[in-house]
């Protein structure tokens, strides 16, 4: 069963948004004229991105999302999760907060753990949608006072919004405290990527520029005597580096800002495919995908955080995560791929200009022709027509 929400041309370009049942997920599709996505209601996850680059190519998927409602449902690898209002491990599933012991329970069937918040197992509902005949913007609106959470007694609006153009997506988590008491929040987003005709993640670049990683025991971070979150420094993947057979699942802190803006990259040297993940604050928690059920090792996790695992229960950490009622939150996070051939045009531009580049950095450098690529929600605004049509669903 399939229900049409919204349909716009313009000129050669069409765009559709349908509501459809997929492998008894509640899910919905986006299709424009250079991607394609599905998302599903459960969580306001996204279940697949096919963008189609220059190369034409639009057969895999980017992100390796759940295929079934069993594989939803169980929440193994938290797959493309949105993570709220807490991300990462929540020790004993307690936190102290105005003077008062919050306990909450598993999140998802078969966890014996609390992690990565419960807006991932919550359902959305539709919000505001809207296309230009290019590039799409869907709205997914969840209120947690609807549900109820024991241990999280707050009321919250999240609202999840995706922008899809030709090579880009950007996600959004926004949160509005509609309560009158304050409440902790912090946010993230869980995604696993892969390239194009790539099986394994082993021969992959990684570049994640940064100075410090976390220090933990059962990857709960480290305090020292002074109440400072241990780190130690390093440098590995600050450089563009082969991952091989190293298992990774740790957080990247004090990241190097890049012209305002945090970037991790992605690339096959095979095909010089590059996927780059900007954010504009926060760390970059990474996982090989060691552990799960399903295709280890095939795609890795690379997650934009506002805050550390168990930040609700560091010393002084809480205060700095307090959402105050009418308060506005948003975590913006943005993707970009790029395929061979645009790649090599980059290289071309490059050349023209006598810029130079060194072994692997040819892939990630940027020089005249190759900027940090613009929002995707600035490009929607910018290009947004006079018939643009706008709807919202109840």
């Amino acid at each position: 069963m399939e229900k049409l929400v919204l349909s716009t041309n313009s000129g050669q370009s069409h765009t559709t948004i349908l509501a459809k049942t997929i492998q008894g997920m509640e899910t919905i599709e986006v299709t424009g004229p250079r991607y394609r996505a599905r998302i599903a209601l459960q969580g306001a996850t996204l279940l697949d991105w096919w963008p189609r680059s220059v190369d034409g190519l639009e057969d895999e998927s980017l992100v390796d999302g759940y295929r079934d409602l069993h594989e939803l449902k169980s929440q193994n690898g938290v797959r493309n999760g949105i993570l709220a209002p807490f991300t990462n491990r929540l020790t004993g599933g307690r936190f102290d907060y105005d003077g008062r012991v919050h306990e909450l329970s598993p999140i998802a069937e078969g966890e014996d753990e609390v992690y990565h918040g419960f807006a991932r197992v919550r359902l959305f509902a539709l919000g505001q949608v809207d296309s230009d005949g290019d590039n799409l913007r869907i709205e997914l609106i969840h209120k947690t006072a609807d549900v109820g959470a024991t241990g999280y007694p707050y009321d919250l609006r999240i609202s999840v919004v995706y922008m899809f153009s030709a090579h880009e997506v950007e996600l959004q988590i926004a949160t509005t405290n509609l309560g009158k008491q304050r409440a902790p929040y912090a946010a993230g987003w869980h995604p696993y990527f892969r390239l194009p005709g790539t099986t394994a993640i082993d021969d992959l670049i990684l570049q994640v520029p940064s100075r410090s990683v976390v220090e933990t025991v059962d990857l709960i971070p480290k305090v020292a005597s002074n109440g400072e979150v241990k780190l130690r420094d390093v440098d590995t993947f600050n450089e563009p580096e082969r991952i091989g057979d190293r298992v990774l699942d740790c957080c990247f802190t004090n990241l190097v800002n890049e012209r305002g803006t945090l970037r991790t990259i992605l690339i096959d040297p095979g095909s010089g495919a590059k996927l780059s993940v900007w954010q504009e604050r926060g760390h970059m928690h990474v996982f090989t995908g060691d552990t799960l059920a399903r295709d280890r090792r095939r795609s890795i996790a690379l997650e934009p955080v506002e805050d550390l695992t168990n930040a609700f229960n560091l010393p002084g950490r809480i205060d700095t995560l307090t959402s105050r009622s009418g308060d506005n939150s948003n975590l913006p996070v943005r993707i970009h791929v790029r395929g061979r051939r645009e790649i090599m045009t980059t290289i071309s531009s490059a050349r023209l200009f006598r810029c130079s580049f060194l072994d692997e950095r040819t892939l990630i450098d940027s020089c005249p022709g190759e900027s940090r690529p613009s929002s995707t929600e600035a490009t929607y605004r910018n290009r947004r027509p006079t018939y643009l049509k706008r709807q919202t669903v109840d």
